[in-house]
C-alpha cells in the first residue's frame, strides 16, 4: 500500500490500511535516518516490544512502556524523543473513515478526536496484544483482500475490547486553549468528509468565522481544510479499493467526489498511481477487475 508520510511541514497524509514493524527511532516509512515529526489521517494501534519509548505527540511528551497496547489518531503530530535500541514498534494503521463505521462507544471515539493518546493494559487473552500485532502484520503483508478483512474485524474487536469496561484512559495532559475548536472542525470533517461538506458550515459548528477557522486551520495542520478533506476522501477510497470489488466509479461517488477528472488527478497526485493500478496491487492475479479500471 502506499506508504507516504508527511515530514517536516506538517502536512496530513493517507497510507490507507497497513502495518509494519520497525525501530522506533527509523522514519516510520521504514526507511533509514533520523525519525521526523510526521501526520497521517488513519488511527495508529502500537505496541513497543523491548524497553520503554518516549513520544511527542502534539508538543507533550510521554513515555509508553513495553507491550501497552496504545491507540491515536495520526492527525496529531508525532514523534519518537527516546527509546531502549532493542525497542521494535509493532504498528497497524487504520483509516479513520473505517473506524468511524464501526460505531465504537462514543466516548471512545471522542477521545481520539480530541487528540488524546489511549493507553490499555496488556490482554494475555485469547492471546497476548503483542502477538495478535504480529499476527496482523503478517496478514497484511500478504497483500490478500480476505487477510485485510480478517484484520479489519478482528482490530475492531479489539478495540471493542478496550472499550468495554473503560479501561483505556488517556495518557496526556489537556492541549492548550484554542485547541478544541481546531478538533471541532477536525471531528466535523472526519464525520462527514464523504458528503457534501462546505467549509462555512465547517467554521460556523465551530463557533469561528470563515475567514479565521481557514486560518486555524492551515497554521495547525499544515494545509488548508479543502486539502484536508480531499486526503480523507482519498483514504478513504484506497480501502475500498483495496478491500472491496466495487467498481472505480462507485469508489469515487462513495466517497464524496463528483467529477471524474479531479478524482483521478487528486488519486494519483497522493497515492501515485491511478485507481485502477493501485487495486491490482492488492488483487490476485486473475481476480476479475471492477468495472472502470482506470
Amino acid at each position: 500500500m502506499n506508504t507516504t508520510y508527511s515530514t517536516g511541514g506538517g502536512a496530513t497524509t493517507p497510507i490507507g490500511l497497513t502495518a509494519s514493524s520497525h525501530a522506533p527511532m527509523s522514519r516510520p516509512d521504514g526507511a533509514l535516518g533520523a525519525a521526523e515529526v510526521h501526520q497521517h489521517t488513519e488511527v495508529e494501534v502500537i505496541i513497543y516490544e523491548h524497553g520503554f519509548t518516549t513520544m511527542l505527540f502534539g508538543g507533550r511528551k510521554m513515555q509508553i512502556p513495553p507491550d501497552q497496547l496504545t491507540v491515536f489518531w495520526g492527525a496529531m503530530p508525532h514523534h519518537p524523543l527516546e527509546t531502549d535500541p532493542k525497542t521494535i514498534a509493532h504498528v497497524l494503521r487504520i483509516p479513520m473513515p473505517l473506524v468511524l463505521q464501526w460505531n465504537l462507544p462514543a466516548w471512545l471515539i471522542q477521545q481520539l478526536v480530541d487528540f488524546q493518546v489511549l493507553l490499555d493494559d496488556p490482554a494475555p487473552s485469547p492471546c497476548s496484544d503483542l502477538d495478535l500485532m504480529k499476527h496482523w502484520i503478517r496478514l497484511i503483508r500478504s497483500k490478500s483482500i480476505e487477510a485485510d478483512r480478517i484484520v479489519m474485524l478482528e482490530a475492531e474487536a479489539r478495540l471493542r475490547r478496550m472499550a468495554l469496561d473503560r479501561r483505556a484512559s488517556p495518557a496526556l495532559a489537556p492541549r492548550t486553549s484554542g485547541a478544541g475548536r481546531l478538533e471541532r472542525m477536525v471531528e466535523i470533517i472526519a464525520r462527514r468528509c464523504l458528503g457534501t461538506l462546505r467549509i462555512p458550515d465547517i467554521a460556523r459548528e465551530a463557533g469561528l468565522t470563515r475567514a479565521y477557522a481557514m486560518r486555524l486551520f492551515r497554521r495547525e495542520m499544515g494545509m488548508t481544510m479543502l486539502e484536508y478533506i480531499t486526503r480523507q476522501r482519498v483514504s478513504h477510497a484506497q480501502r475500498l479499493l483495496a478491500t472491496t470489488d466495487r467498481g472505480v466509479l462507485d469508489v469515487m461517488q462513495a466517497c464524496g467526489f463528483t467529477s471524474t477528472t479531479r478524482f483521478y488527478k487528486v488519486f494519483h497526485d497522493i497515492a501515485g498511481c491511478k485507481p485502477g493500478d493501485y487495486r491490482r496491487k492488492f488483487q490476485p492475479v486473475g481476480k476479475k477487475k471492477g468495472t472502470m479500471t482506470g
